[in-house]
Parts: structure tokens; sequence; C-alpha cells
């Protein structure tokens, strides 16, 4: 027969076993979310720094300026002074919609690609060596579907240099990787112009860096998850 107070110990014994047991999920609990917000601290601060992606330029065949941001095609100019290229080709993007009502309206406003070609011009880019591609191009992929198709039937195209902003490098590069790779053997590079205005350090205290951060965060997380995006 077991004695009561053996009983008693044995019930006092489980009760601090279980109370340990709650003691030790909380402090796991605890750190973790301790970790957790350290981590979102740190992408916060660095999350301008992690999209950059910087590097040296490609010789290629040609260079491609990507709708966008016009110190794209400022720096496409200087790629091609230094020999980097030898030719540029100009994305012509969908025209926007606040901007496609002044058209209605007969208000003239330069489309971009029009602006893109006044800089190429400018900085010294002899004009039969640019070239203005696509017919409103709404996205990315949209862009390297057209150069796909584009570049079935330009045989001599072997290389492409993508021209860019700091922080869209990873993502374009992915894409154009993604929809060219299994249609062609022509090499892909990227790199980003250093004169997009994209301020890294401290993003959230530059109203144009902040907004660029939020889009392109969520449009790669849109591409990981559905690469049609």
């Amino acid at each position: 027969m077991v004695q009561p107070d053996s009983e008693a110990g044995g019930i006092g014994l489980v009760l601090i076993m279980q109370e340990q047991r709650k003691k030790a999920v909380v402090l796991t609990t605890g750190l973790l979310a301790l970790a957790f917000i350290v981590l979102l601290i740190v992408g916060f601060v660095y999350a301008g720094s992690l999209l950059v992606v910087e590097g040296p330029p490609h010789h290629a065949d040609v260079g491609l300026v990507l709708a966008g941001n016009f110190g794209r095609a400022m720096y496409a100019a200087d790629l091609f002074h230094q020999g980097f290229i030898p030719r540029i080709w100009i994305s012509r993007p969908e025209r926007e919609k606040h901007l496609a009502q002044l058209d209605t309206l007969g208000v003239p406003y330069p489309r971009q690609e029009q602006i893109s070609l006044a800089v190429l011009l400018r900085k010294g880019v002899p004009e039969d060596r640019i070239e203005v591609i696509g017919d409103g191009v709404i996205s990315t992929i949209a862009e390297a579907r057209l150069v796909s198709d584009l570049l079935e039937k330009r045989s001599g195209i072997r290389s492409v240099l993508l021209i860019t902003s700091r922080f869209h490098v990873r993502r374009a590069e992915a894409i154009f990787q993604y929809v060219l790779r299994p249609r062609s053997q022509v090499e892909i590079f990227a790199v980003g112009s250093p004169y997009d205005g994209f301020v890294a350090d401290h993003w959230w205290r530059d109203r144009d860096s902040a907004r660029q951060v939020f889009l392109e965060t969520a449009k790669l997380f849109l591409f990981w998850v559905d690469t049609e995006f």
C-alpha cells in the first residue's frame, strides 16, 4: 500500500516538473519572439542595402535600357562611350494612365522612351546605334519575353547587358534568366545605374527610396511565388 506521505511527495514532484516545463516554454517563446523582433529591426534597417546589387559592368553585344528611371539611359550612354556596349535598345513601356489622359486632352507630354532617347542623344550616342523596341510592355517579365522573341530574329547577338536601377538588378536578372534560358544560349548580364538616386542607407528618410523598397520587396516576393508576375 502506498503511504500518504509518499503519494503527496510524488504529486508534488509532478507539479514541480510541470511548473518547470511551463517556465521553459515561456522562456523559449520569449527568446524566439525577441529573436524575431531583432530580425525584423535588422531587416528593416538593411532592407535597402539588401536590395541593392552593385558590380562592374560586362561587355555585351547590346545594352538594354529597361523601362523606368531615366538614370538608366544616362548610364547606358556612359557604358557606350566606355566601350562596354556597341548599341543600345530602349524598352517602350505602356503609357501610364494619368499620362494617357493628357494624350486624350491633346496636352503634349513626352513618352518615357522619347526622354530616354533624348538623354542618349544629348550624351553623344549616335542615333544609328539606338533602337526603341516593344510596344507598350507592362512589366519586367514582358520585357524579357519581348527580348526573347527579338533574339530569335537577331542571330548575331550573343550577349545582352540589362541596364536598370541598382535595387532592380537582382529581380531583373532572375526574370530574364528564367524566360530566356530555356529558349536561348544568349548570355544575360545586369548592372545598376549609379544615377538612380536610390538611398540604400536610411532609405526610410527618402520618400522615393522608401517607395521603391516596399514595391521591389513585394515584387520579389510575388516573383518567387508566381513567376508570371
